[in-house]
């Protein structure tokens, strides 16, 4: 079993604890921060609720890790007092071990098993009750004495326990009103109708918990995005050793392919560095001795030996997970719609008993008016019931939405920004311009160019090689071909030496550039890579690389405005050529370049400020910060970070960008199903209090007004399931015309 309390990570001076029932406990939090902070040894307490995670910074030289430990094993203690809320709790020797007074969970706790046992138990009792009555044609006795009634209020117990346990906690909540109706209606001989409540409620604590459990997972289990094991130089040789062993000074090898694990300096070799997944640039960078490399990016080509400088939770990597983890720390909650509902119907239930009572004198009457305020169907199924039908309705066209809260946010946000690579456009290349010289045609200069780079796995030669596909032009055979780190390459081909690279390998062999420099120069203003192909020490023509704008990218923002964002803003970290290009194409007026992933968040939060509500769509490490700082992120899943899928509130599985237009419309609509829930169920209840308070309902009518209005809101939520709004319909047959 995973232990409650664990060190995760540890520094002389500095300790980062994985507390369990840390998690979405903010008591919790302010109590450990309280204990520890009058130790005299301890210096600073920061807790993450939203990661379950606590960092202490303490005297090295005073206290050891396994000390604190201790001090929080005894704070936590098994047993004895909840460190949330200071109610005395049971020893946790179960799964069944929530605080009853302020419903924080302990270690071991499965929310959706304990709900799932008291749901099953209230279904049994009715189900073996069906059976007798309906079946078997047998009366069942419902007194208070009677083994139904008996049962009824031993299921009833829990709820006036906890009840009783949060008023001295200072707070009154619906289950004091659940639990006064079940023990009267057993009282009144009504056992059954005690037991629709019991039903209803268990229920609906089922669903709740398990679209707790299920939306959300923790951010501190996925934050490693960095390889386990590496190779560091030691006398000459390379020696295998785990990242979280590394220490600064220490020489790290890393060959093609693989992931850099600390921030540091290249004291030897040299290679062609993949930043895209750090700072968002596309194109490959070509860095030698001397040159700084951070955790998180990718060797391309070539080996470097690294001298750490930074390693650990040290790293950039590290630090902008950090600040993901405070920026998630930091979001105000979001009161519903739903709790503010339930308030009012406990405020409304014990007005309108007492009212009837008064105005009546009928007990009996007053009574029935109870049962009917009872159901917590307004409050808890109205609201869940469509979250759970939209959410499900996502998931099965691989969009996964993290909460309900993210749900109902991403349809009121009015400011929509995006990252451009792997965002709006693709992570691949496409060659899309060809430029001749000196009379040669398009086929010759390609067929020149595709004969070079035919065994280069660069991102610039594969297009090269696409295009020459869709051309049916065939690679000549080379006799000599060289590699020329970040410049391109040199091959003899029929006896002649052809160039294909940057003005670097240009300037390098000598080649005459017959005023190609000024043929390139617009095409970099469009934002375009381009290469030079040289024949015999001449240039023959250019090729102009552009990233792949996804096919969907101008309808998706066209949609996007029309649902209700009155601003589009594109920011990444290209440069202003690449991304003013890519906006004007895309009809998007506000752009940010050369961004750095700190200053994204910067710029999400000055638009905030403004007035604005935020959804960010991303897909790297780079834009996890801003993810986490808008109001709702989203992130492409099939080629983002998992940083970013985690620190995001809705993830694109698929990578496909209409997905926006389906959420935000999804979003709309649920918020328009849950209204019509509330009225269904607010108004049955309304209508029952009238029919009640004139004598017009029994006991057993007004539970059964409970389950025919829990159909109703069942029903009208199930509509989610099948939901497609027309306009998405419509984006995607246009884009198949």
């Amino acid at each position: 079993m995973k232990k409650h309390i664990r060190i995760k990570h540890s520094i002389p001076g500095r300790v980062r604890f994985s507390i369990r029932s840390l998690h979405k406990n903010q008591s919790l939090a302010h109590v450990l921060d309280a204990e520890l902070g009058r130790q005299a040894t301890v210096e600073s307490v920061r807790a993450n609720v939203l990661c379950g995670s606590l960092v202490v910074r303490f005297a090295p030289d005073k206290m050891k890790p396994a000390e604190l430990l201790a001090l929080l094993e005894a704070i936590l203690g098994v047993g004895g007092h909840c460190p949330s809320c200071g109610v005395k709790t049971p020893a946790c020797a179960s799964e069944l071990c929530e605080c009853r007074a302020c419903s924080s969970t302990r270690a071991g706790c499965n929310p959706v098993k304990t709900a799932l046992r008291r749901f099953v138990a209230v279904s049994s009792v009715m189900g073996v009750v069906f059976v007798r009555t309906t079946i078997l044609g047998l009366t069942v006795a419902e007194t208070a004495l009677s083994p139904l009634g008996l049962v009824a209020i031993g299921l009833s117990v829990p709820l006036f326990r906890k009840a009783y346990e949060q008023l001295r906690c200072k707070r009154f909540t619906l289950e004091a009103f659940l639990g006064a109706s079940c023990v009267a209606a057993v009282a009144a001989g009504e056992a059954l109708t005690a037991f629709e409540v019991l039903w209803i409620n268990s229920g609906a604590e089922l669903v709740k918990a398990w679209i707790t459990e299920r939306s959300r997972k923790s951010i501190g289990e996925i934050l490693r995005d960095t390889s386990h094991h590496t190779f560091i130089l030691v006398d000459g040789v390379e020696v295998e050793r785990e990242v979280s062993d590394l220490r600064e000074g220490d020489v790290v090898v890393l060959h093609t392919s693989e992931k850099v694990c600390v921030d540091g300096e290249i004291v030897d070799g040299e290679a062609l560095m993949d930043e895209a997944p750090i700072t968002g640039r596309s194109d490959h960078v070509a860095k030698g001795v001397g040159d700084a490399v951070l955790a998180g990016t990718f060797v391309r080509q070539g080996v470097i030996y690294v001298k750490a400088r930074e390693v650990g939770d040290r790293t950039y990597l590290a630090r902008v997970l950090k600040m993901v983890e405070d920026s998630l720390e930091n979001r105000a909650p979001i009161e519903g719609v739903a709790d503010r509902l339930a308030t009012n119907l406990i405020r409304v239930g014990f007005v309108t008993t007492a009212g009837t009572w008064l105005l009546t004198g009928s007990l009996y009457r007053a009574f029935t008016v109870l049962l009917v305020m009872a159901c917590p169907c307004a409050t808890v199924l109205a609201a869940s019931t469509a979250v759970s039908a939209a959410i499900s309705a996502a998931a099965r066209r691989n969009i996964l939405i993290k909460g309900g809260r993210y749900l109902e946010e991403v349809g009121k946000t009015d400011t929509v920004c995006f990252d451009k690579t792997g965002t709006l456009t693709t992570n691949e290349p496409i060659l899309a311009r060809i430029v001749t010289l000196k009379g040669i045609s398009e086929a010759q200069l390609l067929q020149m160019a595709v004969s070079v780079e035919m065994h280069n796995h660069h991102p610039l030669a594969q297009a090269i090689k696409n295009a020459a596909d869709e051309r049916k032009l065939k690679a000549k055979a080379h006799t000599v071909c060289e590699y020329f780190l970040g410049m391109g390459m040199r091959a003899e081909v029929d006896g002649r030496e052809i160039l294909v690279g940057n003005r670097k390998l240009m300037e390098r062999h000598g080649a005459e550039m017959n005023g190609s420099v000024t043929q390139a120069a617009p095409l970099r203003r469009q934002g375009r890579t381009v290469l030079f192909v040289a024949e015999e020490k001449t240039v023959r023509g250019l090729l102009a690389f552009d990233n792949q704008t996804r096919p969907q990218s101008r309808e998706v923002v066209r949609r996007l405005r029309r649902g209700g964002a009155d601003d589009v803003v594109l920011i990444t970290g290209d440069e202003p050529n690449t991304a003013n290009n890519l906006a004007k194409n895309l009809g998007i007026a506000n752009v940010h370049a050369s961004v750095m992933p700190e200053n994204k968040a910067d710029i999400v939060k000055a638009l905030q400020k403004e007035g604005a509500a935020v959804l960010m769509v991303g897909d790297g490490v780079n834009d996890a910060l801003a993810l986490a700082q808008a109001d709702v992120g989203v992130a492409m899943g099939a080629g983002g970070s998992e940083v970013a899928i985690e620190a995001a509130d809705i993830a694109l599985v698929n990578d496909d960008l209409a997905g926006l237009v389906y959420v935000q419309s999804l979003s709309q609509q649920t918020l328009r199903v849950v209204h019509q829930n509330f009225w269904i169920a607010t108004g049955s209840n309304l209508a029952g209090v009238v029919f009640g308070a004139m004598g017009m309902l029994t006991p057993i009518m007004a539970g059964m007004i409970h389950i025919g209005h829990s159909l109703g809101v069942l029903a009208n939520s199930a509509r989610l399931l099948r939901y497609a709004p027309p306009a998405l319909e419509s984006a995607t047959k246009t884009e198949e015309r």
